[in-house]
């Protein structure tokens, strides 16, 4: 199985790399000239402030429905006599939440726990800013779930208007819905960094669609502040720049001091991105002494090693179909992973040709960085904000209404039966 996998994703990066060679100057006639030109036939749309308005408070309304949902939900299945509104905060503060919480109150120097700081897992930006509101709300779980929302709210803003520019308003609004009833995406709701992740990264998009190469540095400090996979956003503008300026053509017409001068004067913002990696370095180096010290932590207590893509499938796949594996555990975390890799393998090829290269690049490294890791029992959660997804997935069931509305249906039907088992303590987190 290795050998097909580590076979099927090298094709893919090779047609990628051809296609990438060819819109940035070089020239390819015949059959392999066709490949690389694709097939978009989608016309962008424009978005006016009215329609960010419009997405903005039906994204909130649609957090608020979820919240709802959480509530009728707990009153179903509990046996108490009563039900307040601390008892509704506290479902939603689990897993990762309370650690951010404390994050936010004590600092990473002072958050301990058995004399370690083992919550330098965690990067900054979440605890920071929900530090930042507590000066407002002084409730930490109410400003949790407050930070999430208004971060969601952004990022459906910036992901509606990144997708209308690119394939037109109808396209946007299918490629949001999927979005937002993925069977994972009720974690843009809770205490955790989904949001702001989503956020950053869209804006991060929407910059460089708009060649902003400055407030795209600038916004990919905080992306990279947000989530490691946060630097990918440096590669993500990498292609768009070349794509863009097409240094291979400008070589060939002897403008490549034009380039060059490109480079140092736009390009150069680009090195921003990385900026909040060093930061979160730093903060690993001020508390332990070890700039990496985050990894040590990963491995020992919360058992994530680093390993070769199909090793961690492997482990899945073992994991899922084992004896000993019980049903909760394979229907909660490993039988969701591996179809998530085999439809974003499917849609990564559908989309190579019809859609941005910047989109494919992204959904293909950030797939695999998620699935690098040993005992990956986050991966539902994680691929929610592998946004291109629910792009490509948008476009093509653009031209099958049916099959778009039974997908809706389906992946609404399965976003219930998750959000039920991560209130009932399931291991989905």
């Amino acid at each position: 199985m290795a050998v097909v996998l580590t076979a099927i994703i090298a094709v893919f990066i090779i047609a990628w790399f051809i296609c990438f060679a060819g819109q940035s100057g070089i020239t390819f006639n015949g059959r392999l000239g066709t490949f690389i030109t694709g097939k978009r036939t989608c016309q962008g749309e424009g978005v006016s402030r009215k329609d960010i308005v419009y997405i903005f408070v039906l994204a909130l309304i649609f957090r608020i429905a979820v919240y709802i949902a959480s509530v009728v939900y707990l009153n179903i299945f509990s046996d108490e006599t009563t039900f307040g509104f601390s008892d509704f905060l506290s479902a939603w503060n689990r897993w990762d939440a309370p650690h951010y919480i404390d994050l936010a109150k004590k600092g990473y120097e002072g958050y301990v726990e058995n004399g370690q700081h083992l919550f330098l897992v965690f990067f900054p930006l979440y605890p920071w800013l929900l530090r930042a509101l507590h000066v407002v709300i002084r409730d930490w779980e109410i400003a949790c779930l407050v930070l999430s929302c208004l971060a969601y709210a952004a990022g459906a803003c910036f992901f509606y208007a990144l997708v209308s520019e690119e394939y037109g308003k109808r396209i946007a609004w299918k490629s949001l819905v999927l979005l937002s009833v993925y069977p994972f995406s009720f974690f843009f709701g809770g205490m955790m960094t989904e949001s702001l992740f989503l956020c950053t990264m869209m804006a991060g998009f929407y910059f460089v669609k708009k060649h902003n190469w400055l407030a795209t540095g600038l916004t990919g400090i905080l992306c990279s502040l947000c989530r490691v996979q946060g630097v990918l956003l440096f590669g993500v503008a990498g292609v768009e720049f070349f794509v863009y300026y097409k240094p291979f053509k400008m070589f060939k017409e002897k403008e490549g001091k034009e380039f060059i001068k490109l480079l140092f004067t736009k390009g150069i913002c680009l090195f921003l991105i990385p900026v909040g990696n060093l930061i979160y370095f730093y903060i690993n180096y001020r508390v332990e002494k070890n700039p990496f010290q985050f990894s040590v932590y990963q491995k020992e207590h919360w058992y994530h090693g680093t390993t070769y893509f199909t090793n961690a499938l492997s482990e899945i796949w073992g994991y899922a179909f084992g004896e000993s594996t019980q049903n909760t555990m394979a229907a909660s975390v490993w039988v969701p992973e591996l179809v998530l890799f085999a439809v974003t393998v499917i849609l990564l090829f559908y989309g190579l040709r019809r859609h941005p290269l910047k989109y494919t690049a992204f959904l293909l490294v950030y797939t695999i960085v998620n699935y690098s890791v040993t005992f990956l029992i986050s991966g539902g959660r994680y691929m929610s904000c592998a946004f291109p997804l629910f792009i490509i997935l948008g476009e093509m069931l653009d031209r099958h209404p049916k099959l778009y509305n039974m997908v809706v249906a389906v992946s609404s039907m399965l976003f219930a039966i998750y959000m039920a088992g991560y209130f009932s303590w399931k291991q989905i987190m």
